[in-house]
């Protein structure tokens, strides 16, 4: 067999092959349509139709009992990996330079990164080319387009529309905040908030703009690692617009002097916020655009005189500088936690503390000096206490802090007043307030409030002057309603209009709806002219007889409202007043006390064993529950319920149903009243066991395989949720109190107690397996589930007597843990058969690598699965094996001869040797095969079996050759176990033949 699937599919075959059969069947079928189509191809199609003709082929070889998909793995990875290994292994070096691997790669046609691994594997080190990897460094930090880069180029025309180039331009512009990039993502979104609220309300382009782009920022600005995705997003932009400057600077000028290398470096010093990646990357951007360097562009000798600041900004340090020339900052920080003094360029602290929490800090307190500026003394107080908890005892906050409590003991509450004022229309208190805040800050200004204010008051006094020089009553009170519509506290404005209060509303109704738990008011306008608003206002026990005497439920225009805050059997009076420019009419109200005796709801049952337990929502403290049983055969009986919350109804019949009426009495003085209640029905039965044990594990995308165990062939039905459910296994609860606080999940079921479910989130999940009977669940065993990312191991190596593991970091990874057999995979993490080690992140990054303290000539069957820490609990990764041989493989060759007898028959002699005057021969399955030799074990049939022995240099094993045995049969030994294969290699000897007929 010449053709390998897993290559001609395209599937993965290492270090972690497709197994899945689901998975290939959908690969099969996909192929299947792509041949089909391209039957005709100019180039390909004799190819593409000779695969059709073989899907019978590959479906026996890659699904179901027979396939020989270990075979085919085996042979995909000698394939592909053996021109790789030879050619590495005739270069014959322990380091190979980047340059070197990216050669191979290009003439063997494979990717880099296979190269790599298999270098690895070989012991090898890949080293940095000489001078330099350049492509490698401009490659990722100038050609290669970061994450979501076409998104964020989409809303480069909405920005432009603003004069801005990016969202944290957009969301401070004009304004004096300079480093709002800084700033943690919570006070974006509020700045967003604002925005959107208080100037892109309107109906109109600019305001639709406006808010998309808020939009935008709620999402960019979602938590720390959206925001992070946007910046590199933006450093990228910056890098890149710095080195097509300086390429077009070359093509014009047509070279680079000492002073322009020199300033391109700082440029790219203050992206970077790190000399050295700058120099790195001009030289590499120079060194592959062919653009000659400077001699001295480059300096071989680090100047221990320049400080870069976290700003970016360069600073000459050796005239004793300790703060930044740009932005203040001190170049050597002390560690907040540690104490430890820091370049201000570090990122981490070694005490673990993040210099990034500065930045956010500085920024912060940016916004406070902005906001004291203004007197906004709670927005002050507010930004100052996030900065002091990213920079505890930083003299930036203690210096705002001081600031603040100055001018609040000058200013007190003056500004906050004015806004109070502004809000409720009181311009005159307003304009009161202001006078106040200059007086103690002259300098102070807000000319949006002052507008305000004076556009309020001048409106107001329009209108009044009108309202003054007046001739009838229509226009008098018009003039007035607008001037106090304007400004609600105009002096004279009242004392004018109020010779012409408006007329009481009339016919008033008020409705208790207890389902709906509301008061329901509704009544007929004033015969009054103009505009008019109408005050409800709610009394307990009397009725109301002003506006101020009672809870206002609400001002409005029209002539009904809702009551929505009543309490359960709780006597209310209403009155309601018009209301024309802040004078009132007289009362109108409703003479009888309401009561609003709320329904029970949310009355639920679940089934147990000879017993039926009720719940029901939260009920008032002046009502009682009254429940009535009624049997099939019709007999009523009242129970005694004295809970406020359920009733557990004992000693009925099993698999007979039950009806109850559920309803509540209330207390009202001497009185009792009744609701009308509720029916619902349940009939008792023996609960079936809860599931115990549910294994969840993720298989290819967002597809994961659930094992459950099921004693009792049950009705399984599953549910999840983003949030840890409070249930333990074993509580017995309403499926419909389930479906309420979980969602369900939909299981494929492959067997009875196997199955596999989508979810196309990243969060991690609860998933409950509930068995149902009779409408009620019984909870079983909670697993987590996430897309936690599975371990990719490259290498597994010898390093000082200990095996070194080489593993490519899973996102938001906590630690690792590493089991290991010298005979087979471990089955799972929970394999108690195995060694077991766990290594946390930190002790993986200070290695280098996973160390494990062990050094047996034995096979190393490992798996490795990633730790994630959620909620406090940790959940895992499915397990990466990986198999490392730390024995040295014996070659033992074999020659085939065969012996004829003239009328049929005969012996055939198959002879083992070996390097080694005494080796062990293993158990042997010798497979015979029609027209060739068999490839795989799998692929023939069994001839004889050779048991395992001590030699002496050499064995030869006599097989009589038997009468009629078919023309052209070949036959082949193979390891009775394959798990030796990492100990022993079979060899055919030159000049030997499999063919024994």
């Amino acid at each position: 067999m010449t053709e390998n699937w897993y290559i001609v599919l395209g599937l993965d075959f290492d270090p972690n092959p497709v197994q899945d059969e689901t998975v290939i069947e959908q690969k099969i079928e996909e192929k299947r349509k792509f041949w089909s189509s391209k039957a005709n191809d100019f180039n390909h199609g004799a190819e593409y139709r000779k695969y059709s003709q073989m899907l019978p082929d590959i479906k026996k070889d890659m699904i179901g009992p027979e396939n020989i998909r270990a075979e085919l793995i085996k042979d995909a990875c000698d394939k592909t990996y053996g021109p790789i290994d030879k050619t590495l292994k005739m270069i014959k070096k322990t380091e190979i330079p980047q340059d070197t691997i990216e050669k191979m790669a290009t003439k063997l046609k494979v990717d880099v990164e296979t190269v790599k691994r298999r270098a690895s594997a070989l012991g090898i080190k890949i080293v940095a080319s000489q001078g330099g990897d350049f492509q490698a460094t401009y490659d990722k930090y100038y050609k290669t387009k970061p994450q979501n880069a076409d998104k964020y180029n989409g809303m480069n025309a909405l920005l432009k529309s603003f004069n801005v180039t990016n969202l944290y331009e957009f969301l401070y512009a004009g304004t004096t905040i300079k480093n709002s990039q800084n700033l943690p993502c919570d006070a974006l979104k509020q700045r967003a908030k604002e925005r959107k609220t208080k100037e892109f309300y309107k109906n109109d382009s600019v305001s639709g703009s406006g808010s998309k782009i808020c939009g935008q920022c709620d999402e960019c600005f979602k938590d720390e690692a959206t925001k992070q995705i946007y910046d590199k997003y933006l450093e990228y932009n910056a890098r890149k617009t710095v080195l097509d400057e300086l390429k077009s600077f070359f093509e014009l000028s047509g070279e680079l002097t000492q002073d322009t290398y020199a300033d391109y470096t700082g440029r790219l010093t203050e992206i970077f916020k790190n000399r050295k990646d700058a120099e790195n990357l001009l030289l590499a951007f120079c060194k592959v655009e062919k653009i000659p360097v400077p001699a001295s562009g480059v300096e071989k000798k680090e100047n221990t005189h320049i400080k870069i600041c976290r700003c970016g900004c360069t600073n000459d340090v050796s005239d004793g500088r300790k703060f930044c020339k740009a932005c203040g900052l001190e170049l050597e920080i002390k560690c907040p936690k540690c104490g430890t003094i820091n370049d201000a360029t570090i990122n981490v602290c070694k005490c673990g503390f993040k210099f990034e929490n500065i930045d956010k800090a500085v920024s912060l307190c940016e916004l406070a000096s902005d906001a004291l500026d203004t007197m906004d003394f709670s927005v002050a107080e507010m930004h100052l206490k996030d900065a002091d908890k990213y920079w505890p005892g930083s003299d930036r906050v203690s210096q705002l802090n001081e600031r603040l409590r100055d001018l609040k003991s000058r200013v007190g509450t003056a500004v906050e007043d004015m806004c109070k004022a502004c809000k409720e229309k009181k311009y005159y208190e307003a304009r009161r307030q202001l006078e106040s805040v200059k007086k103690f800050s002259p300098s102070y200004s807000e000319p949006a409030i002052e507008e305000e204010i004076n556009n309020g008051i001048l409106t107001a006094e329009k209108f009044k002057s009108i309202a003054q020089s007046g001739k009838n009553e229509t226009e008098i009170v018009d003039a007035c309603t607008k001037a106090y519509e304007a400004c609600n506290d105009c002096p004279g404005v009242r004392e004018i209009i109020s010779k012409y209060p408006p007329a009481a509303p009339t016919e008033l109704v008020v409705v208790a709806d207890s389902s709906a738990k509301v008061n329901v008011l509704s009544w007929k306008r004033s015969t009054t002219d103009g505009l008019l608003y109408y005050s409800v206002i709610r009394k307990e026990g009397a009725i109301p007889i002003s506006v101020q005497d009672g809870t206002l439920i609400g001002r409005v225009s029209m002539c009904s409202i809702n009551d929505q805050n009543v309490l359960p059997g709780i006597q209310y009076f209403y009155a309601v007043f018009a209301e024309r420019a802040g004078v009132y009419s007289n009362a109108l109200t409703y003479k009888d006390a309401v009561s609003n005796l709320f329904e029970i709801s949310g009355v639920k049952i679940a089934a147990g064993d000879g017993v039926l337990q009720l719940n029901w929502d939260p009920i008032a403290d002046n009502a009682t529950v009254n429940i009535e049983r009624s049997d099939h055969l019709g007999k009523t009986t009242k129970l005694n319920c004295n809970s406020k919350s359920n009733f557990v109804d004992k000693d009925l019949n099993n698999d007979e149903e039950y009806t109850y009426k559920v309803y509540l009495s209330y207390s009202i003085g001497i009185k009792k009243t009744d609701t009308k209640g509720i029916n619902i029905s349940g009939t008792p039965t023996r609960p079936p066991l809860p599931i115990e044990k549910l294994v969840i594990k993720p298989s290819q995308g967002n597809e994961f395989q659930i094992d459950w165990e099921n004693p009792e062939n049950s009705d399984v039905q599953f549910f999840y949720s983003t949030k840890k459910p409070d249930f333990i296994s074993g509580d017995l609860l309403p499926v419909s109190t389930l479906e309420s606080t979980m969602n369900t999940l939909i299981v494929s079921k492959t067997s009875n107690t196997t199955g596999t479910f989508k979810y196309e989130g990243d969060d991690l999940i609860y998933v409950i397996a509930v068995v149902v009977k009779s409408g009620s669940a019984v909870i079983g065993t909670i697993s987590r589930a996430s897309k936690g990312g599975t371990v990719k191991v490259n290498s597994a190596s010898l390093v000082n007597g200990k095996i070194m593991i080489n593993v490519e970091l899973p996102k938001d990874v906590t630690g690792f843990v590493v089991l290991y057999r010298h005979d087979q995979f471990p089955d799972d993490i929970s394999d108690t058969s195995t060694t077991r080690k766990y290594i946390p992140l930190k002790q993986y990054q200070y290695d280098g690598g996973l160390v494990i303290d062990s050094n047996e000539l034995e096979n190393y069957y490992f798996s490795v699965f990633a730790e994630f820490r959620r909620d406090g609990e940790s959940d895992y990764s499915t397990g990466t094996d990986y198999l490392f041989s730390n024995v040295s493989k014996e070659t033992i060759t074999y020659s085939i001869s065969v012996n004829k007898k003239l009328f049929g028959g005969g012996i055939i002699n198959l002879t083992f040797e070996s390097e080694n005057k005494k080796f062990r021969l293993p158990d042997i399955d010798v497979m015979s095969a029609q027209d060739r030799a068999p490839m795989f074990k799998k692929s023939g049939k069994l001839f004889h079996q050779i048991e395992a022995q001590e030699t002496n240099g050499s064995v030869t094993i006599s097989i009589p050759l038997k009468k009629g045995l078919p023309r052209e049969t070949y036959i082949k030994p193979f390891l009775q176990d394959e798990n030796l294969a990492g100990r022993y290699v079979l060899k055919i000897k030159l000049g030997s033949d499999h063919k024994i007929s």
